[in-house]
């Protein structure tokens, strides 16, 4: 399917799940489910168009504490805004705020490190995340929140929209049922929504850093790749069995859950 991203100004990897079929042919319903990036990137006119467009009630932030602080999410009226950090500070990989000194510069650091593999590198985040008591947490709260919100969208997001978000996409659009062949096809789109963006913030950490070799090594660091989502899939397989049992086992979303989901978000 040709998946769309929301027309807005400032935040390019901003989508609408509405209309995205499943496995029993129904649909999901249109602006009730938005993924993102940041959104201190939109706006004051993209801001306008979630509230009064997308009918937007209700934003669940993935980011850090750190990250939230140095690029706070803008106020919307009638819209609620919950944290829910999938990692902490010290989880990098994932996240772009500064460390000890610039972030990029230390994963640039990183990238030209002998040995170091960028693609093993993010593939082992995904595990992380997946296996982690705390992602756990807040993933089961983004469903409590979904089951609870009866009219209007819910938007979630992280820094670039890709990979807390993105996994948190996967897990939503699998639980309402949705063919593997869409989810993967909306997972990757992310790298083409984000191509420019990607490619001005490899060209800024090369001229820092006075080494042109590092492109490729970063920009896996910047993109989404089948192996992430491979190290994602069989690791649910691996530790749960199946989608449905990492769901209930690990989040908490029961068959009934899962069920009621459907009849809030699909028509």
């Amino acid at each position: 399917m040709d998946i769309q991203r929301i027309p807005l100004e400032g935040a390019k990897n901003t989508r609408d799940f509405g209309g995205f079929p499943t496995k029993d042919g129904r649909h999901i319903k249109p602006h009730r489910l938005l993924r993102s990036c940041e959104l201190c990137v939109t706006t004051e006119n993209d801001r306008k168009v979630l509230v009064e467009a997308y009918d937007l009630k209700e934003v669940l932030d993935f980011r850090t504490a750190k990250e939230r602080e140095e690029h706070p999410d803008p106020e919307m009226p009638g819209v609620i805004n919950l944290h829910m950090p999938v990692l902490d500070e010290k989880a990098l990989g994932v996240t772009r705020e500064g460390q000890d000194g610039d972030f990029l510069e230390q994963l640039a650091a990183s990238v030209m490190t002998p040995g170091f593999d960028s693609t093993r590198y993010m593939s082992e985040i995904y595990e992380k995340i997946i296996l982690g008591d705390n992602a756990a947490r807040q993933y089961g709260r983004m469903f409590d929140e979904l089951l609870s919100r009866e009219k209007g969208a819910t938007l979630w997001h992280c820094t670039a929209g890709k990979d807390r978000a993105g996994i948190a996409s996967i897990l939503v659009l699998s639980a309402l049922g949705v063919p593997e062949k869409v989810i993967e096809a909306d997972y990757f789109k992310v790298n083409d929504f984000l191509r420019e963006e990607n490619e001005r913030l490899c060209r800024s950490v090369e001229d820092k850093m006075n080494n042109h070799r590092i492109h490729d090594g970063l920009m896996q660091m910047f993109i989404v790749h089948k192996a992430y989502l491979d190290r994602m899939l069989n690791t649910i397989r691996m530790y749960y069995g199946t989608m449905g049992a990492y769901l209930e086992k690990a989040l908490g979303l029961s068959r009934d859950k899962r069920e009621a989901l459907k009849a809030l978000y699909l028509n």
